[in-house]
């Protein structure tokens, strides 16, 4: 059976920002694969609207299940931790939200899923947390390091830890 290394993007602006992350991962860990590192928390502005912060970081699991598999399960956590997805596609707060960012070695063009996640590269707030725990991985698509695709990203947004 094939192992898949994978970076999620994990996010929360809604109720108790640390524990809705802190549960998402334990349930990851549970219903996803091993969780193999853990970036720290960091408060970051609303993306694409004005709302209450955000709290982020990254997560590294190695899984058996195939993308599309581990894209159900953590809608799966979302819908756990009290999600729900809006009918448009416009950006809302949100108690937990889970993003496939990197799978090592795979480029996925599906209706359901785009990995490298499409956006990543724009968002300082997914690559922060991701160099923090895999500054070297490539991203499949542009050929760049985390950590150099964190040198070049022009989102001026305030990105601070969380303590």
């Amino acid at each position: 059976m094939m192992a898949y290394k994978v970076l999620l993007s994990l996010g929360s602006n809604l109720g108790a920002r640390d524990e809705n992350i802190e549960k998402a991962i334990a349930l990851i860990q549970k219903n996803a694969g091993k969780v193999l590192a853990v970036s720290p928390l960091y408060e970051t502005p609303s993306w694409g609207y004005k709302d209450a912060p955000y709290l982020n970081n990254a997560v590294c699991i190695l899984t058996q299940k195939s993308p599309l598999e581990l894209m159900e399960t953590l809608l799966d956590v979302e819908l756990i931790l009290g999600r729900e997805r809006p009918k448009s596609s416009d950006y809302e707060a949100r108690s937990i939200d889970l993003d496939i960012a990197l799978i090592e070695g795979c480029v996925i063009d599906h209706p359901k899923l785009q990995v490298p996640h499409p956006r990543m590269h724009l968002r300082k707030f997914v690559l922060q947390p991701a160099a923090d725990i895999a500054p070297s991985w490539v991203h499949e698509s542009r050929g760049l390091s985390i950590s150099d695709l964190l040198l070049k990203c022009d989102d001026a947004s305030e990105i601070s830890l969380f303590v």
